[in-house]
């Protein structure tokens, strides 16, 4: 028994095969084939334009890799073919894995909590170099201080 998304996923893959030129269709082994078929989700409907291109469908990441799969394995001819899908795929990685980084960078993470620190002390700093009420010690507290500093001396 495969998962939720896996089924989905499967049967979002028939579906997709069914805009694929037969020719194509008749290099998947037809046990990967039923494989599909018994474990695809009966219930799951799924509909999409055949004249887009792969990468303007809204399929599941699932899908995409085992559609994946299926072009690796049954339909690249060639060892160079094989070479040139596995390096579209590394490099398509690799810009995903930029992308991530520039939104999410770990570099700077913190500088922008600094930066809002720093503007934070710089506003406290500011009120108290401008106070409201101008300080003024008491009676009292200024005939302490005077004779605190006789003492002193």
């Amino acid at each position: 028994m495969v998962s939720i998304r896996y089924a989905n996923a499967m049967a979002e893959t028939l579906h997709y095969l069914k805009g694929v030129r037969e020719e194509d269709i008749n290099r998947i082994p037809k046990k990967f084939k039923k494989f599909l078929e018994e474990n695809a989700s009966k219930d799951y409907v799924c509909e999409f334009d055949y004249t887009k291109p792969l990468n303007e469908l809204k399929l599941l990441d699932e899908t995409r890799g085992i559609i994946g799969t299926i072009c690796l394995n049954y339909w690249c001819n060639t060892k160079e073919e094989k070479e040139l899908f596995l390096n579209k795929i590394h490099d398509n990685e690799v810009k995903y894995q930029q992308e991530l980084r520039e939104k999410y960078n770990p570099d700077n993470i913190f500088k922008s909590t600094k930066n809002q620190e720093i503007n934070s002390t710089e506003k406290v700093e500011e009120k108290n170099q401008n106070p409201l009420m101008e300080y003024k010690p008491s009676f009292f507290q200024r005939i302490i201080e005077k004779i605190k500093n006789i003492f002193k001396k």
